[in-house]
């Protein structure tokens, strides 16, 4: 699995976490906000105890069997357990011969479309991995399991990893790996260390993507949040900086905008998911300007945000800002990007207008 190694500003959460399993422990679960690499997190720890050669220190070589079957995806004691979507969304392949260390797939078929993927962990994936702990591993060390994100269980599944973890096999380790810990259930997280993967420090991340050759990265940074991994995605997935110039000048206009602009302004291919995180931060900016007088994600705009409050009122942002988050669940796979798009931006009008 191709994954980016050693992130800087993993080290002190990486320290917390070997003194964890010094004691034995069979059960972490990371959490933290979204793209700030704790699935990496993760695989970083797993090849650290699959390594059959490792270090003085606990590191691992990177050059024996166990590193270089974790490298390509093959390493028969390693199981990552994901929804499908996501394996789908990263252009993954399901489980090889050997049943190595790519995604547990409740038997999808190489042709089902994306829209028919599972967002949930499904229980026959749980069942699978119930099965795999009870044999005996292939390379006589431990075994590890990564499952993200834990919120993605579903019912079914969550009892049923419930009963593992209860009674977990020897030499096994879970590490469990949540984006919203409130999401996650109660009894999971009892039955787990809780690990807190902080944010990593502004400056440090801002250094690390401009080593990642990624264009205005302290812009990118703010407007994912502070998280790297999100900004690095939005970079090479998102909005092309021009796009996202044509946009936000669309939004300056407020109640001035005329709906004709807008089949000109939008691309047949607009990217739906960049687009509409736009908007959000957009009117997220918008609420917080107005409650509490700053901005978050859209620091330039300050001018131009503040005259759309005499117009502009609170519920109907957050009417829209609703509208968005519907529109941000189906963004992988609409109908027609273009009508998507220019539809919010309709409702945008309306929502100034009142009408």
């Amino acid at each position: 699995m191709a994954r980016l190694k050693a992130l800087p500003w993993h080290p002190a959460t990486r320290g917390a976490i070997g003194q964890l399993l010094a004691r034995q422990i069979h059960a972490l679960l990371l959490h933290g906000p979204a793209g700030i690499g704790k699935l990496n997190l993760a695989l970083d720890i797993a090849e650290e105890l699959l390594c059959e050669q490792r270090g003085a220190d606990g590191s691992s070589c990177g050059r024996c069997v166990g590193c270089t079957l974790i490298g390509a995806d093959t390493h028969p004691d390693l199981r990552i357990v994901r929804p499908d979507a996501l394996a789908e969304l990263d252009g993954r392949s399901g489980q090889d011969e050997e049943g190595g260390a790519a995604e547990l797939k409740a038997g999808a078929s190489a042709g089902e479309s994306r829209a028919r993927a599972s967002r949930e962990i499904r229980i026959e994936q749980i069942r699978e991995l119930s099965e795999w702990v009870t044999l005996s591993t292939h390379r006589g060390g431990p075994r590890v399991i990564v499952m993200e994100p834990a919120e993605s269980l579903n019912a079914p599944a969550a009892n049923a990893l419930l009963k593992v973890l209860e009674e977990p096999p020897p030499r096994t380790l879970f590490l469990l790996i949540s984006h919203d810990l409130s999401d996650t259930l109660p009894t999971l997280r009892s039955r787990c260390v809780l690990v807190r993967v902080p944010m990593p420090p502004f400056e440090a991340a801002g250094r690390w993507l401009e080593q990642q050759a990624i264009e205005q990265p302290q812009r990118r940074l703010i407007e994912a949040g502070g998280a790297p991994l999100a900004a690095a995605e939005a970079e090479r997935g998102g909005l092309a900086a021009d796009l996202r110039e044509r946009l936000l000048a669309l939004l300056r206009k407020g109640a001035r905008l005329k709906p004709a602009e807008l089949v000109a302004a939008v691309p047949r291919d607009v990217p739906v998911a960049g687009a509409v995180a736009l908007f959000q931060r957009w009117g997220w900016d918008f609420l917080a300007l107005s409650l509490a007088g700053s901005v978050r994600y859209y620091p330039d705009e300050m001018a131009a945000l503040p005259q759309l409050g005499n117009q502009w009122q609170l519920t109907e942002v957050c009417a829209w800002l609703a509208e968005l988050r519907t529109a941000r669940s189906y963004a992988d796979h609409p109908l027609n990007a273009k009508l998507v798009i220019e539809g919010m931006l309709l409702s945008y009008l309306r929502s100034i207008n009142g009408s």
